[in-house]
């Protein structure tokens, strides 16, 4: 009873730390990011497809950007370097625009909520890609031969479709998956598919159980 207890007890503990954690890193997000949240809110609202054409948005702008890839087609590191160069410019430029175009008395509290609550969802990815690293190397320590043939299957499965598929393809669709993840988790696309799939599978069943009594009949 005493060795229960003691285990809620640091179960409860390590909860309170995770959620002490997770708001006390919210705040710095918040503070970190406060140039920036004029511009993460519309950037989040079309991530989330909070209107109708979002999707259709999001993946005209991907096509049309390894569209002018595919036709310029530059080497490797030249391309490496011009994304670079772009993240730079946009760190040092766009801030004072910020500043210019965006007034801090048009900062409404609804806007601080959904800024506050974009936060949150940073320090939670944050916290999921951390425990995931954590159990890797928990694993690498503790089960190193596991390490090894899951770290290999995989990295060979990579190279594999790296191989197979072009690159600046495989590239388009990874994007694209990890910028339209957002709105289908929204929209709540997965469970609406699988509810549909359990459905027809469902009526498959009834239909066939309906034949089989029919010839069983006959």
């Amino acid at each position: 009873m005493s060795i229960d207890t003691s285990d809620s007890l640091k179960t409860t503990n390590i909860t309170i730390n995770k959620s002490d954690e997770l708001i006390n890193r919210t705040k710095e997000i918040k503070q970190s990011l406060i140039i920036w949240r004029n511009i993460l809110l519309p950037i989040n609202n079309l991530l989330e497809w909070k209107h109708k054409y979002d999707s259709l948005i999001i993946f005209g702008i991907i096509t049309l950007i390894f569209f002018i890839i595919l036709q310029i087609n530059p080497p490797i590191l030249t391309l490496i370097s011009c994304i670079i160069l772009t993240i730079v410019l946009i760190d040092i430029l766009a801030p004072v625009g910020i500043q210019i175009i965006f007034k801090n008395e048009n900062w409404t509290s609804i806007k601080e909520t959904k800024y506050t609550r974009l936060c949150e969802r940073i320090g939670h990815l944050e916290q999921h890609i951390k425990h995931q690293c954590e159990l890797i190397l928990k694993m690498r320590k503790e089960r190193s031969l596991m390490y090894l043939i899951i770290g290999s299957i995989f990295l060979c499965f990579i190279a594999f479709c790296c191989q197979k598929i072009d690159n600046l393809l495989l590239s388009y669709l990874i994007t694209l998956i990890i910028c339209l993840t957002p709105g289908i988790r929204n929209r709540q696309l997965i469970l609406l598919i699988r509810q549909y799939i359990n459905e027809c599978w469902n009526n498959k069943k009834i239909i066939l159980s309906y034949t089989n009594q029919e010839k069983r009949i006959q």
